[in-house]
């Protein structure tokens, strides 16, 4: 398992916590550590998901990685 923190754009309020948690919780082999309002920290298995399945899980729910993520 390796830890990421993304910074995510245009999180503002409770409910947009429960929307990207929710998201990258329902992905295979992602641990969701916290969640606040711009910014996610996770543990992820890269053999059970990718950082580009995080993105696009995050930007399905409405909400954008601002920052490049190291691959």
């Amino acid at each position: 398992m390796r830890q990421i923190t993304l910074r995510i754009g245009g999180m503002s309020c409770d409910h947009c916590l429960r929307a990207v948690r929710g998201a990258l919780v329902e992905l295979p082999g992602v641990e969701v550590d916290t969640v606040t309002i711009g910014s996610a920290t996770l543990r992820l298995d890269p053999t059970k998901t990718t950082v580009d399945r995080l993105v696009a899980a995050i930007d399905e729910v409405g909400y954008e990685v601002l920052e490049p993520v190291p691959w």
